[in-house]
């Protein structure tokens, strides 16, 4: 769970230029991304957590936005 001032300044990041810049960059770097390429297993065990990493940072903002929408949903049930 989050502090509602985490909310806020995740709220203010987003709508900043460089957010969409570090997601367009994210998304490239999984475009590059190829776990067919993987020679060793450790080769693959680094794609896949490079992915990972990747797909969490890319999801940050769904994120903030359901815990937003959880939270007024909870809201309305106890009002």
């Amino acid at each position: 769970m989050i502090t509602e001032r985490e909310e806020e300044d995740a709220r203010d990041l987003f709508s900043m230029p460089g957010w969409k810049n570090l997601v367009d960059e994210w998304e490239d770097q999984m475009q590059m991304c190829n776990l067919d390429s993987c020679q060793t297993l450790e080769d693959l065990h680094f794609q896949k957590g490079r992915l990972a990493v990747l797909r969490m940072m890319l999801n940050f903002e769904n994120y903030i936005k359901n815990i937003a929408e959880d939270d007024d949903d909870e809201d309305r049930t106890f009002q």
